[in-house]
Formats: structure tokens, sequence, C-alpha cells
């Protein structure tokens, strides 16, 4: 028998009971002895159960751990139960916030101070749990704010301390964004404010509207568990249509009559200064990176299309950070990765995390979400934009997602959150998959 405790998330113990501590090891987490209740089955997939407990109470929810060959492991939600074959497996945690997290208490504590600091009489925060199916790079902090007789519920997006994603964050260039675009018809949610100093949060930070919603999970992906997965086709249909037309809004903006030239800082506009970014964010997360992203690479230096048209490019373009209600698309998230550049490595984006999370894990693309030439079709009448070199850009999609997990793995190692396999950063599903992307393609 064995205990298996995951990362807690702000104010939050999980543990799950699993039982045999081998299947634990090989998913790479800490493994304690205890005594545990779990249910096997004959195919080597045992059904455990998660405990979490938070300020707010105790929940218990039933997860399935795969225990397929080569030492690997993956938990999947027990509802519904759709498993990839054996192959480049999913981890669990892979998506899962690496940021430092928060101490529960000093973070209210933080947030009362800065609320009251801009004049709000006696202000009480309470902390809620917080998403836990998407996002990487800014630990996100959902909270509810009681003063004078009312209560709103919030979030504060907080910038990493030491160890992040990306190199030199700023959230204040995203903050300035999303308040320069928030009369423009790209669905947001309301901002209330930003803070530079660490005083209250220990780093920078902004607070906005906390928005009702569903958002298709990353952990474990849509199209292997969650409501998605559970949806009629014709609601997926309309969800993935939703999400194209927020994502085409954002490439409607008149960047130059806004002024957005800030959110590129010192790189040039356009793919150029993409390129130029992504060739520094491969020594940003070290060498050697996988055999397929330095053919990747080599083939976007070489195949570099001209004469693109530029747009604001809202960066992390996918599903995992929409929010949606009744299968209407209420906000787009994660803004991080934003730049002037060409509007279709944002439709490749998209396209290419729904082909990963499916096809990339070795299940069935959803019934219901249209084709990639169906999209692709769509989102040209939604813009008037010519997807042009659209290859080129699943390419680029690919390989900047490859480097970011590896990143993420880096990262998780040094949190102390092995990935069970050493290998994991540099040879793993996204990898795998960018090398059968370019074996299709005929890229050298």
């Amino acid at each position: 028998m064995a205990l298996v405790r995951i990362l807690p998330f702000v104010g939050l113990s999980v543990t799950f009971t699993v039982v045999d501590a081998a299947i634990a090891e090989a998913a790479g987490v800490v493994v304690a002895d205890a005594d545990a209740d779990a249910d096997g089955d004959a195919d080597g997939v045992f059904l455990l159960h998660a405990t979490a407990t938070r300020s707010t109470g105790t929940t218990t929810k039933s997860f399935r751990i795969a225990h397929p060959p080569r030492g690997r492991a993956t938990i999947f939600s027990a509802r519904p139960r759709r498993r990839p074959p054996d192959g480049p497996r999913y981890y669990l945690g892979v998506t899962d916030k690496v940021a430092v997290h928060h101490d529960a208490d000093r973070t209210r504590m933080g947030l009362q101070a800065w609320f009251s600091d801009r004049g709000l009489a006696d202000p009480r925060v309470t902390i809620l749990p917080g998403p836990d199916a998407t996002g990487n790079s800014h630990e996100t902090i959902v909270f509810e704010l009681a003063s004078g007789g009312k209560t709103q519920k919030l979030v504060a997006r907080v910038e990493p301390q030491n160890l992040s994603v990306f190199p030199d964050p700023n959230l204040s260039v995203e903050f300035r964004l999303l308040e320069a675009i928030a009369d423009e018809r790209v669905p947001l949610p309301k901002l209330h404010g930003f803070e530079r100093s660490p005083e209250y949060l220990g780093s920078a930070f902004y607070v906005m509207q906390h928005l009702d919603g569903r958002v298709p999970p990353d952990s474990p992906p849509y199209p292997i568990g969650g409501w998605l997965l559970e949806a009629a086709p014709d609601v997926r249909t309309k969800t993935w249509w939703s999400g194209l037309t927020a994502l085409s809004r954002a490439h409607l903006v008149d960047w130059e009559s806004k002024g957005l030239e800030f959110v590129n800082g010192d790189r040039t506009i356009g793919l150029a200064g993409e390129l130029e970014y992504w060739h520094n964010y491969i020594d940003f997360c070290g060498r050697p990176i996988a055999p397929a992203a330095e053919r990747a690479w080599a083939y976007l230096e070489d195949a570099r299309p001209f004469g693109h048209i530029v747009t604001l490019c809202w960066g992390d373009s996918r599903l995992g950070n929409q929010i949606f209600r009744d299968e209407h698309c209420i906000a787009l998230l994660d803004w991080e990765m934003a730049c002037l550049s060409d509007p279709i490595q944002d439709l490749a984006w998209f396209i290419h995390f729904d082909d990963l999370f499916s096809e990339g894990l070795g299940v069935p693309r959803l019934d219901g979400i249209p084709s990639r030439t169906e999209t692709i079709a769509r989102y040209e009448d939604l813009t008037g934009f010519e997807a042009k070199n659209f290859d080129y850009f699943e390419i680029f999609a690919a390989f900047r997602f490859v480097l970011i997990l590896q990143r993420l793995g880096w990262l998780r190692a040094r949190l102390g959150q092995p990935m069970g396999d050493e290998t994991f950063p540099t040879d793993n599903f996204a990898s795998a998959y960018l090398q059968r992307l370019l074996d299709e393609k005929g890229i050298r």
C-alpha cells in the first residue's frame, strides 16, 4: 500500500491512495508507507481515491492510474474512462502550476492590506480553491472579497518570483495590453488593478473579475477526460466555433492605432522577432533539446516566409485558455505569450493543441470538433486573412511547445516534482508528435 502526495495549490493538501507503491514511483511522485484501499483490474489500471483538504472543507474524487510498459504511469479521471494506448505518455501534472505557491494566510492578509491601502473599508478576503486544470507560467489565486455588506469573487494573477516558464516575465505588460484592448470585442475579464510592489504577495500581481464558466482541461487533456469529452457532439461544435471566433477578434484589433508596440518589448515586430525570441529560448530552456526540435529549428530558419501581415497575437491561443458559458466563449486568458506577428501562428497553435491532445496521445479526435480544413476556412471568413504558410506555423507551434515542455520538466525537477523519467524533458509526447509531423511533411 502507498500514499502519494501531490504539490498543493493555495490552501490545498491532496493525497492519493494507490494499491502499489511501484506504480506511484513509476509516475514520479513521492511515496510514503501507509495503509490504503484501492481497486485494481486485470489490465493494470487501478482505481484510486483522492482526498483534497482545504480550509473550506474536504472533498474526495476518484481517479484511475495506468501502468503501461516501460515503467511509466499516467493518472486520468475515473469518469469517463478513455485511455490512450501505450506510447509517449501524458504525465500527471505536466501542465500543473509550477510556480512557488503562496501560503494561504499570507496571501489573504496581503490582499486585505492591498485593498485597504486602495481605500476599501474593512476588506475581508477568503481564499478559494483555484483552477487546477490549465496554466503554467503565473500563479492564479481565486478569492472572495467582502466589504460594506457586499461580496464579490475575484482572481489575482501573480508574477513568478524566481523560477519561470518564460525569460524575464513582466506582468505589467500583460496588464497594460488587457487595459488597452478592454473596449474591443475581445472577450476579457474586467480588470480591477495592478500592483508592482512585492510587499503584498511577494511579487507583482493584478486583480481581475472572476467569471463563472467552464474551461476545457489540460490535465487530463479534454479528449481524455472532463466536461467536453462528456458533452454531446453539437456542444463540442458550438464550443470550438465560439472559441475560434473569440480568437479571431484579437487579430482584428487595430494594434497600430492602439499603440501596442510595447507588447513586443525590444524584439522586432513580426515573425522575425518571434524567431529571434525562440532562438534565445533554446538557450533559456537549456541544451540539448529534443532531436526533433533541432530538426524543426533548421527548417524554421531555412523556410521562413516573408511579406506576411502583422496583427496582435494572443500567443497561448487554445481551448484550455478560454472560459465558456453555454458553449459561448466569455473570456480569453493567459496573455503572457502575446506578440505582434503573423496571426496564422495563433491559428496553428489553436489547431495544433487539439491534434496533440488527441492524435498525439493516441486517442481519436472528439466527434463534433470541426476538421482542420473547416477551421481554417471559418477563420478566413471571420478575419478576411488568408491562412498562408499554415504548415510552417504548425511546425512552429509544435517546436515551441516542445521547448516549453522541456523548460517545465526542468522546473518540476528543481521544485522536487520529478516526472518519473529523466528523459522526459526531451523525449515525451510533444517531441514524438513533432517528429511525426516532420516526417509526414517530408522535412529532413
